[in-house]
């Protein structure tokens, strides 16, 4: 019976799966981590406790670092992912898009790469996406006033601020910074 017992507590007390990495196909955790070295796939842990917990208590499974979508409209997964530096705080945003024999990679801008654990990653519906009245200044290559994307945009930004979404529209990524 103690034998019994004893097995029980250890099966109970297995980690939980990180849900960052649960998300990552091993071919696009290998190929991104040869593509980018200095960097690794994201864990849940690279967010703060607040922010990971607000993700769970609102729907989300508590992973900032990955999000999936059609976004290029031809019926594939495609990835965001906020990969991490394996030294110091800095972070890259990447969209992955799933090509015959490999990957292929855009890096986005994410505003926060010197702060990688207030950067998330999302994905949001299609529909316009216009730029946040406050925001001073020219616009930046790629960047437009307002985007109406047909399909899935990958957002990227830090938490509790202005956001970018990027949009694939003729071939080409456009972006617009808009309000959270």
């Amino acid at each position: 019976m103690a034998a019994l017992l004893l097995v029980d507590a250890t099966a109970s007390a297995q980690p939980r799966p990180d849900s960052c990495q649960a998300q990552i196909p091993r071919s696009l955790a290998n190929a991104l981590t040869s593509a980018f070295p200095g960097y690794r796939t994201p864990l849940e842990t690279d967010n703060g406790p607040d922010d990971i917990k607000y993700s769970q208590t609102h729907g989300g499974n508590g992973c900032l670092g990955v999000a999936t979508a059609d976004l290029t409209g031809e019926g594939k997964k495609d990835y965001v992912v906020g990969l991490t530096a394996t030294r110091g705080s800095t972070g890259l945003a990447i969209i992955a898009l799933p090509r015959t024999g490999g990957w292929r990679f855009q890096r986005i801008r994410s505003r926060v790469e010197n702060a990688r654990y207030l950067q998330y990653v999302d994905v949001a519906e299609p529909g316009r996406y216009d730029r946040k009245e406050t925001l001073s200044g020219s616009l930046e290559a790629g960047e437009r006033k307002s985007i109406d994307c047909p399909h899935w945009v990958a957002r990227v930004g830090a938490v509790e601020s202005t956001s970018t979404v990027y949009c694939y529209q003729d071939g080409r990524w456009s972006h617009v910074r808009i309000s959270e």
